[in-house]
């Protein structure tokens, strides 16, 4: 509620600056939340080339006509902000991000807090464009719910010079609220380092991660490995940590560094995969999946890269994850078998449940009419003049 109260507040500051001091534009939380329903709801539909003004029409479902006109729809979107534009340009000197910091960092806050992983974990990428500015959000999430635990924004280009966006310092904050459990951290190649290895061991924590062929991590010698026999394994050892080199096709090495295997096993199919990479493999595609198919895009239906407003385009992926955390937790907590995309829909019903039931009650009754004193003096007088007034008689 914190956030929405947030975004509502800000939202109608910006229409009064828009249409100027003496305008009466309101808008309630619990319209905000229909708001947002319709945005689920029209992602449910898919058709992101369809206009407006069709998801509004006798053909489609009477969700968007019983919820708010189109018009109110449009104007509300219009007027969308996160902060102010007073606060807004001497915080932007410095974090350019910060025009929508306050209500994401309590998203992240509830995140965190809402829920405990299992045993592993995974850190990943999404990335999009916007017009103008390319946004990358580095997550980590639970392998086995898919419930995103962390999050953490960028704005590209930024700073390689700045330590904290560093990708090894990126993911050791990412993690930083579930260390010292004994848990195992999967990452990407852009991440995975013998520093951060130590760091997470430090922690009571495990790292699986890919190495690029040009990092640090890996030994000249393995470099160029062009006559390296198809499906072989090379294991290599330094302290704790283990790097596995297999060669997966005539062209690719794939190279896993792991604190959490002291030993590698050999598959015994075809293949002759390590379990190094197999764990790698399994722990990351359905995480992968899950932030490549762009579930704003699924959910809200407003095309991430056609956003011309790029904080706009951050709250619609902060809304899709949220709709996956609270799938999750739902599933979770009531043992309740339900798609996703039901429960988004159900989600939709109970998000305008309250705006409908204020635009269906009846307005309140008007205030009794007092009389002025010009209207008590004349029925005054009326009433004398009748009274005084001698009866006909008929002769």
């Amino acid at each position: 509620m914190e956030m929405l109260q947030r975004i509502r507040d800000c939202t109608v500051a910006e229409a009064h600056r828009a249409q100027g001091k003496n305008t009466t534009w309101d808008l309630s939380v619990e319209e905000l939340e229909a708001f947002i329903a319709v945005l689920y709801v029209r992602g449910l539909y898919g058709n992101r080339q369809a206009s407006l003004d069709g998801y509004w029409s006798c053909l489609k479902s009477d969700f968007f006509r019983d919820t708010m006109p189109v018009d109110r729809f449009t104007e509300i979107m219009r007027y969308l902000r996160f902060d102010t534009r007073e606060i807004r340009r001497p915080r932007t000197n410095s974090n350019k991000f910060a025009v929508v910091s306050e209500v994401w960092n309590a998203f992240v806050r509830n995140c965190v807090a809402c829920y405990k992983p299992g045993l592993n974990i995974t850190v990943e990428e999404q990335r999009f464009l916007t017009s103008g500015e390319v946004i990358k959000f580095s997550l980590t999430a639970d392998v086995d719910s898919k419930y995103v635990l962390n999050v953490i924004p960028h704005v590209v280009p930024y700073s390689w010079e700045d330590e904290s966006q560093k990708p090894e310092n990126v993911a050791l904050k990412l993690v930083e609220p579930y260390l010292g459990a004994g848990r195992n951290v999967t990452t990407d190649k852009f991440c995975t380092s013998l520093p951060l290895a130590n760091k997470l061991i430090a922690n009571n924590t495990n790292l699986v991660g890919a190495v690029s062929h040009c990092g640090r991590e890996l030994p000249p010698v393995m470099r160029n490995q062009t006559q390296t026999k198809l499906y072989s394994t090379t294991v290599l050892k330094h302290d704790k940590a283990t790097l596995t080199v297999y060669r997966s096709n005539p062209r690719k090495n794939v190279c896993i560094l792991s604190t959490m295997h002291p030993t590698v096993a050999i598959g015994s199919d075809r293949t002759r995969e390590p379990e190094t990479v197999t764990f790698y493999n399994s722990n990351r595609v359905d995480v992968n999946r899950m932030t490549r198919e762009r579930t704003v895009e699924v959910v809200t239906g407003l095309e991430k890269g056609g956003s011309h407003r790029w904080p706009l385009a951050v709250f619609f992926n902060l809304l899709d994850l949220a709709a996956i955390n609270a799938y999750v937790l739902f599933t979770q907590c009531t043992a309740k078998t339900v798609s996703r995309r039901d429960f988004v829909m159900d989600l939709a019903f109970e998000l305008r449940e309250k705006h409908m039931r204020a635009s269906a009650a009846p307005p309140p009754p008007l205030p009794p009419i007092q009389d002025t004193v010009c209207e008590t003096k004349t029925r005054s007088k009326v009433r004398r003049s009748t009274r005084n007034k001698a009866p006909e008689s008929c002769g």
